[in-house]
């Protein structure tokens, strides 16, 4: 494997180990605390104030996508190349597997008795809820991928920030639905961590943290290209976002 590509991906493995800490992390502190309605602002905050660090401290190595998401959204613009999709995915679930390990061993006992902040559907939630839900939010997090950073219009040195800011506004909105995780390494960590410590997760809502944000990503993109009249990109390596 090539030294470049090794950096990249400890990068992503990275930046979204710090994204999913904090998140996660804020999450089982909101729910020991039993903050109420302000926790919800909180774990938002968290979220996309990680985000943001995560974007500034490895973006410009690899490209600061932290989110199966936004990886597939970009290399189906042709913003990023294929070949190397395979290799952040797997970077980035490990990333918020790490996550959920660190906090576990943060919290310890507390963190399993919080949930250890996963991702489940809220009470009486529908399938059909959760599913717009998250593709929503990944709708305007993609968004604000390709309008701040992406596009050659975007303005200089707000990307990060920008973006950290879209994922918490979507928090904010449909966290009482689904977690609005919107990142299946943002799910897939904590569910993994529980199951292993002997603790019920309800694998069959995992699909929907799937396929919503990939559906949800997938239309921001092509959206965001069509309105603004830009082409399909020739497929680069590790563009930066």
């Amino acid at each position: 494997m090539h030294v470049a590509l090794v950096r990249r991906l400890i990068a992503e493995l990275a930046g979204t180990a710090i994204l999913c800490t904090f998140g996660i992390g804020a999450a089982v502190a909101v729910k020991a605390a039993s903050a109420g309605g302000g926790g919800l602002l909180i774990v938002a905050l968290a979220h996309g104030l990680a985000l943001a660090v995560a974007i500034y401290a490895f973006g410009a190595t690899s490209g600061g996508h932290f989110n199966p998401t936004v990886t597939v959204a970009l290399a189906a613009r042709g913003r990023f190349a294929w070949r190397e999709v395979p290799g952040y995915l797997v970077a980035q679930l490990l990333g918020g597997i790490l996550a959920a390990v660190l906090v576990y061993a943060a919290y310890t006992g507390t963190a399993l008795d919080a949930g250890l902040g996963a991702t489940t559907f809220g009470p009486s939630v529908s399938l059909g809820q959760a599913m717009l839900a998250e593709a929503l939010g990944a709708f305007i997090l993609v968004t604000a991928v390709f309008a701040l950073a992406v596009s050659p219009d975007a303005p200089r040195g707000v990307h990060g920030l920008g973006i950290g800011l879209a994922l918490a506004a979507q928090i904010m909105v449909f966290g009482p639905l689904t977690g609005a995780s919107v990142n299946l390494a943002r799910t897939v960590g904590p569910d993994v961590v529980l199951f292993l410590t002997g603790r019920s997760v309800p694998w069959s809502q995992l699909v929907v943290y799937l396929a919503a944000p990939l559906a949800g990503g997938l239309v921001a993109a092509f959206l965001h290209d069509f309105v603004t009249r830009r082409a399909p990109a020739k497929a680069v390596t590790a563009k930066q976002v």
